[in-house]
Order: C-alpha cells, then sequence, then structure tokens
C-alpha cells in the first residue's frame, strides 16, 4: 500500500510537493507539541512561540552551512538535522537568557524539539526517493532507483517520535519538573540509535561501513555521555537518568 501510494504521488508530479509539505509539518509539530509541553513546564505560550520561532530557523541555517563546509563550500543545503542535535544548546541558550528563561527549563522544553522534527520531516524522504536504504525485494518503492529498498526511512522516523514518547512518560514521572538530563539524554537514545541506522541506509561511506552521518550521530552520542556524567557529579541529588 505504501509503494502505491509513492507511485500514485510521483505520477501526479508531487513528490517534491510532498517532501516540502512534511518539511513544513516537521516545524508545525515542533510549535504546536512544544505549547502543549510549555503548558506542562508553565511555560508562557509567547515565550514558547518566540522561542521556536527566533531558534528552529537559525538551527536550519546552521544545518545548511554544515553541509556547505563539508562539501567544501560546493554544494548549499543539505536537509539532514541530524547535523545540528548537538548544537541546538549553543544556539537556544542566548535567546533563552535573552528571553529571561532558566537554561535548564529551556533545554528541557527544545530536548523533544529535534526529535518531532525528523519524526515528522522524515516521511517526506519516502516521497522524494532520499535517506533510503540498500536495494530489496521486499521494501519499499523508491521513486529516485525506480526499484524497492529497505525501509529505512519510516523506521528512523518511527524511532524518533519512540524517544520523544520515553521523554514524556520521562517528564511525566518527574511531575515535569526538569533535572537538566533530559537533552543529553535524547543525544544518548537517538545518538546511538541513529549510528545503527546508518549502516542500514545506502550512503557514502567513509570506512568501515561508516557513513558521514554516523560520525555526527556517534558525536552526539558521545557529548551526551560526557554531559550526562559532569551533571550527574555536579547533581546535589540522586537522578534516575533513564
Amino acid at each position: 500500500m505504501i509503494s502505491e501510494a509513492i507511485m500514485a504521488v510521483e505520477e501526479a508530479g508531487l513528490s517534491s510537493t510532498f517532501y516540502d509539505i512534511f518539511f513544513a509539518l516537521g516545524f508545525v509539530s515542533v510549535l504546536c507539541g512544544l505549547v502543549w509541553f510549555g503548558k506542562k513546564l508553565d511555560f508562557p505560550m509567547k515565550n514558547v512561540a518566540i522561542l521556536v520561532c527566533i531558534v528552529y530557523p537559525l538551527v536550519v541555517l546552521w544545518m545548511f552551512i554544515m553541509f556547505w563546509m563539508e562539501s567544501g563550500f560546493k554544494v548549499w543545503g543539505g536537509n539532514n538535522i541530524v547535523r545540528i542535535f548537538v548544537y541546538v544548546p549553543l544556539i537556544a541558550l542566548p535567546v533563552a537568557k535573552f528571553l529571561k528563561i532558566e537554561g535548564d527549563r529551556a533545554l528541557s522544553l527544545l530536548s523533544f524539539a529535534p526529535l518531532l522534527v525528523h519524526g515528522v520531516s522524515h516521511f517526506g524522504c519516502i516521497f522524494a526517493g532520499c535517506c533510503c536504504g540498500y536495494q530489496w525485494t521486499y521494501g519499499i518503492y523508491n521513486p529516485s532507483f525506480r526499484d524497492y529498498r529497505f525501509p529505512i526511512q519510516p523506521i528512523e522516523a518511527i524511532g524518533a517520535v519512540a524517544i520523544v514518547v520515553y521523554l514524556f512518560y520521562r517528564a511525566k514521572k518527574r511531575n515535569y519538573v526538569p533535572d537538566g538530563f533530559e537533552y543529553p539524554v535524547m543525544l544518548v537514545l537517538y545518538g546511538s540509535s541513529r549510528f545503527i541506522f546508518e549502516f542500514f541506509r545506502e550512503d557514502h561511506k567513509l570506512f568501515w561501513g561508516i557513513s558521514n552521518l554516523a560520525i555526527h550521530a556517534l558525536f552526539m552520542f558521545i557529548v551526551g555521555v560526557i554531559w550526562i556524567a559532569i551533571r550527574k557529579k555536579k547533581s546535589k541529588e540522586e537522578v534516575k537518568i533513564f
């Protein structure tokens, strides 16, 4: 059924349109999701909207710049949010300070944002044919290669959503009181899972079957582990991390 839908969209000449729609829905999901979660954290809706509307464009811009640099300043673009997960706090904290929002609360809120974007917008890659898996007889139709591929795009998207659900569950158990571990926990969970998922994607491998994005995912995981270790050492209370 999925393959038939992809073919129908391709025949209608709407593959790029569907990709763009899901990219836009990624932003909508972040705005709606964080407004809802912001209420749980006692964030004024106005502050959440301002935080998202400032941080999101800056993060996307940094994503494009990073891809541009990695391409040797030859190609502009590269819609792969994995590159910037670890840099979001560097962009968000100054904005939060300007809005007079405590840093831990801001990062607790934003820990869901990259995954919400990825979990929604990545479904658009199915229609565009990008970010695909290896050729597989039992896979889904790919409009770029005109064959069937391992469905790694929806698997990655569902995996991101699953982590969002876990983070919501973790926050609820703490009665929505931030503990400063939300963002590094997200980095550890997504970084480790994405590193594994990269082995199922047919993209350029640097060495030992490891791709450029796998390196970014591994870096994300390492930063998350170090962040948790430092934070736990400084914490005055016993915190259950996972």
